[in-house]
């Protein structure tokens, strides 16, 4: 069977994709709400430092990357939490996951770079 291009589906998070073991989905749906939120907040709470500690100065790139690297972790576990539990499933999801992650991997690979080169290195 092919996977369908997009599809969405009206499940039941608490019945599925376990099955009808309710403590097991209940417990999955609850981890990904504080996950999503967390990687929210401290997207939030980053730019709201930088902007207060930085005041009119311009701010640093790593920070910058960092804060990026953070908007797109929200999004990629916002799109694993509708892909675990099948609410949209298929192809371009699929894709558009990956493209994701790799995009939030690159954000906080170069900030982490930039700290290094920064703090570390001191060439």
């Amino acid at each position: 069977m092919q996977m369908p291009i997009l599809e969405f589906n009206a499940v039941n998070p608490l019945t599925y994709p376990f099955g009808p073991i309710l403590p097991m989905n209940l417990f999955c749906l609850l981890v990904h709400i504080p996950i999503v939120f967390g990687f929210g907040a401290a997207a939030y709470w980053i730019i709201g430092y930088t902007k207060k500690f930085y005041g009119g100065r311009p701010i640093p790139e790593e920070w910058r990357s960092f804060w990026m690297a953070m908007v797109w972790g929200t999004v990629h576990e916002l799109i694993e939490t509708i892909l675990l539990y099948q609410w949209i499933v298929g192809q371009v999801l699929l894709i558009v996951f990956f493209v994701v992650q790799v995009i939030a991997g690159i954000y906080l690979v170069w900030g982490s770079y930039l700290l290094a080169k920064k703090y570390i290195i001191r060439g």
